[in-house]
């Protein structure tokens, strides 16, 4: 299965939120060893730290980006140059979840849109550097 499909399975056929779907999603595409009891670590994340901030797709992709390549000299660049990808990929110029979900969130879908995106968007990041 490739990171689009095991980021779906765990946000929505284990309804789970968007950050534990990228960073789960991620675990199972990289053998990053991320339990499903270990994604607490990033439950908070979800609907924006849950008060609309920072996209819960891009702090589970910058958790992805961590378990992959934190010991690397120049992982803050790393982070930085996804964070503009993913501002210029989605669209919006931003990681604000309010401004995300205004374009993207549906009653019927969640945010899967934005999932979905987020994981193609990281999927090809992360070949850059492996």
């Amino acid at each position: 299965m490739g990171y689009v499909e095991n980021a779906k399975k765990y946000y929505w056929d284990k309804e789970m939120n968007c950050a534990e779907g990228i960073l789960l999603g991620g675990s199972d595409t990289y053998d990053l060893g991320i339990s499903e009891k270990d994604v607490c670590l990033f439950s908070g994340f979800g609907g924006g730290i849950g008060c609309g901030k920072i996209c819960g797709c891009c702090a589970g992709a910058v958790g992805v980006l961590g378990k992959l390549f934190s010991d690397r000299e120049d992982f803050r660049d790393i982070c930085a140059e996804f964070v503009a990808e993913f501002e210029e990929g989605l669209g919006c110029g931003t990681i604000d979840c309010e401004i995300l979900k205004a374009k993207y969130k549906t009653e019927e879908n969640r945010c899967l849109e934005t999932v979905t995106r987020a994981a193609e968007l990281l999927e090809k990041f992360i070949e850059k550097y492996r």
